[in-house]
């Protein structure tokens, strides 16, 4: 059942749209001219309804139309009239019309762009921020963006609703005056939930296919107590014999493993494997090594067993990711700065750090691990070794979903089998079952690369002291509602498209009524049909009649569960969504690092530079088992963790 938050998430996510198409300044009926042509009732705009925004890159620009002011939801809310009294959507009686022009830079150029403006003192009324090198705070502070704090609390109850259903978001924001009450020196996109990831872990599920051997026993989801724990009472399943304790585990059933591609194997792929762990995906670190046995075997079958390039897995050059993602595998954390229980703390010497450096050990020693990780420098943490992926060199890896996952992966294949029968498929971090005490294992990960809700912010120029605030920040408002989450997000319905006059109207030239429908599942779900397909050819369509660029309202992310997108997507990768966001960030700090003065972050990249350089030269040493690990915890004790430590909690402190 939904909430009357989510309704009003929603509808924020629509308005964040609006606000962009409010920019475009053009729209209505004729949608010729400086946009007071098109609205029914013909109520002239002002000067004091006018601004001007300045944004990243227009969607559809150059392909679709020339000016932001032509996207299909900008053309709508320039045309529409804003109840200032009741909020909302109103009429040519009772409401204000507003006019948005836009001014986007180059595209490479944004940083330069920005930063001239406020040099010169040459800037709009709104601006995106995302380019701004100080927070919102200092640049009022500078004069250079107003204190909204009387305009939202005024104007925007959708806005505020939003934030007292998610008190953790509050001091992500607002700035604690002294008196303890909030201030608002900018207004933040939120997402209803987390985006769908666009990386993580993927896998050659045809080697398992090929070279994996079922295993005697696998775990019995029937049990009552793996029903109850989540695990049988002892793994790993070698362990398990070792003990002579089965309690938990069953018969394999499976003897041999066999695959049916189907006609188009990213939607109708299947196949009879089954893991350690019972499933039909991997699910613990023991799992994993039993895929690794099979790897190694498709390696060598292919003559590449001394070629650097391929290997079973890789980890980042410097040992770990300070995001964490699989080191928080073993009792969570992430080697690097922490948050636990509303308990900030620097993990890097911590015990479940010093397991997940174990597992590393042993992976080396026993050739899982690229032999060369810590030569990979240059490599992004989801972009490791690109050639020898793309290759089909490696048998488990991280990277962009549209880059190899599925059969893409096929068209870069050296293997003439790979070429043909090659399939990723993917992972989710694994959970250790095998690794260090019981404080490590059967653990879910809970710090890993994932988006912030928070997902953009605008700022309110000295230059709108002279304008009609009253309707600005109710259509702002508006963009935190379902219906203007919707309308900026994912275009217009059908009856919004023809309750104005579209110049250009890019639904007709296309022939499509709409940017999309809703139904309601069987569940009781709501579905949002887009109109075209991910996999139409035109499908970069969709973007030219959104309003997103605007930035500003709530983002309709879907993660929730309480509604989904029917859009065409592979299930391959609606797999990948599900799989990489099975868990969530709850120790990762960059909200609240965001927060911080300019001395305190200035004092944070000085002890992170000394943090990065002493792990980057000594980590993969321990791993590599050429320094103990009691010697290198020794050196970084020795850097002054602790102060930042300190940062971090006031921040946290506060959000509690």
């Amino acid at each position: 059942m939904k909430s009357k938050w989510v309704k009003k998430l929603l509808a924020a996510c629509l308005a964040a749209g609006l606000s962009i198409s409010l920019l475009a300044g053009c729209g209505g009926k004729g949608g010729e001219g400086d946009g007071n042509e098109g609205a029914k009732g013909g109520k002239e705009v002002t000067d004091a309804q006018k601004f001007t925004w300045w944004i990243y890159q227009t969607d559809g620009a150059g392909t679709y139309y020339e000016d932001y002011k032509d996207a299909a939801a900008v053309q709508w809310v320039n045309a529409q009239y804003w109840d200032t009294e009741n909020g909302g959507v109103g009429t040519a009686e009772n409401g204000t019309r507003l006019q948005f022009d836009y001014i986007v830079p180059i595209s490479g150029n944004e940083q330069d762009n920005f930063n001239t403006m406020f040099s010169t003192g040459e800037y709009p009324e709104l601006v995106d921020l995302a380019a701004s090198s100080e927070n919102p705070q200092a640049m009022v502070e500078n004069g250079w963006l107003m204190d909204i704090t009387e305009y939202v609390e005024e104007y925007m109850p959708n806005y505020l609703a939003l934030l007292d259903a998610n008190p953790e978001l509050k001091p992500l924001v607002s700035v604690q005056g002294e008196d303890g009450s909030p201030h608002y020196y900018a207004l933040y996109r939120i997402g209803d939930s987390v985006r769908d990831p666009w990386e993580g872990m993927m896998y050659r599920r045809d080697w398992l296919v090929e070279y994996a051997e079922p295993t005697e026993y696998v775990w019995d989801w029937d049990d009552e107590d793996v029903q109850k724990n989540g695990h049988p009472e002892v793994t790993p399943l070698s362990e398990a014999m070792a003990q002579n304790n089965l309690n938990g585990w069953k018969k394999n059933e499976v003897t041999e493993f066999t695959a049916t591609p189907g006609e188009n194997p990213d939607e109708d792929y299947t196949d009879n494997v089954i893991f350690p762990s019972g499933t039909e995906d991997p699910i613990t670190i023991s799992d994993w090594e039993w895929m690794f046995e099979a790897f190694d075997k498709a390696i060598a079958d292919r003559g590449w067993s001394d070629d650097t390039n391929a290997y079973c897995t890789s980890i980042s050059y410097m040992g770990n990711s300070t995001l964490g993602d699989i080191v928080s595998s073993f009792g969570g954390g992430n080697g690097y700065y922490y948050m636990k229980d509303g308990k900030a703390s620097f993990d890097g010497t911590s015990e479940n750090f010093a397991t997940y450096v174990e597992c590393m050990q042993n992976w080396y020693k026993k050739g899982w691990l690229d032999q060369a990780f810590y030569t990979r420098a240059s490599d992004l943490f989801y972009m490791i070794n690109q050639a020898g992926i793309s290759q089909g060199k490696v048998g488990l890896w991280s990277n962009y979903h549209g880059n190899s996952i599925g059969t893409l992966i096929r068209q870069t294949c050296l293997d003439e089998r790979d070429q043909q029968n090659a399939f990723a498929m993917p992972a989710a971090l694994p959970i250790n079952d095998m690794y260090g005490s019981e404080e490590q294992m059967y653990k879910e990960p809970d710090a890993l690369y994932q988006d912030s809700r928070i997902e953009g912010k605008i700022g309110v120029t000295p230059k709108c002291e002279e304008k009609d605030m009253k309707a600005l920040f109710t259509f702002l408002d508006w963009a935190y509602t379902v219906e203007g989450a919707e309308t900026l997000g994912f275009g217009l319905t059908e009856e919004q498209a023809n309750s104005v006059e579209l110049n250009p109207d890019l639904y007709a030239e296309y022939g499509i009524t709409c940017s999309y429908s809703k139904k309601t599942d069987d569940e009781g779900k709501t579905v949002y049909v887009p109109s075209i397909r991910v996999d139409d050819p035109n499908a970069a369509l969709m973007g030219a009649t959104q309003g997103s660029r605007m930035v500003a309202g709530l983002a309709l992310n879907g993660t929730t569960g309480e509604y989904y997108k029917e859009d065409g997507t592979p299930a391959v990768y609606r797999k990948a969504y599900q799989l990489w966001g099975k868990y969530k960030n709850t120790g990762g700090i960059s909200d609240y690092t965001g927060l911080l003065s300019a001395d305190e972050s200035a004092e944070l990249g000085k002890v992170q530079s000394q943090v990065v350089d002493y792990m980057g030269q000594n980590l993969p040493r321990v791993i590599m088992g050429e320094m103990k690990w009691e010697d290198y915890t020794a050196g970084l004790d020795k850097i002054d963790t602790g102060t930042i430590v300190g940062y971090i909690q006031k921040y946290v402190d506060l959000a509690k």
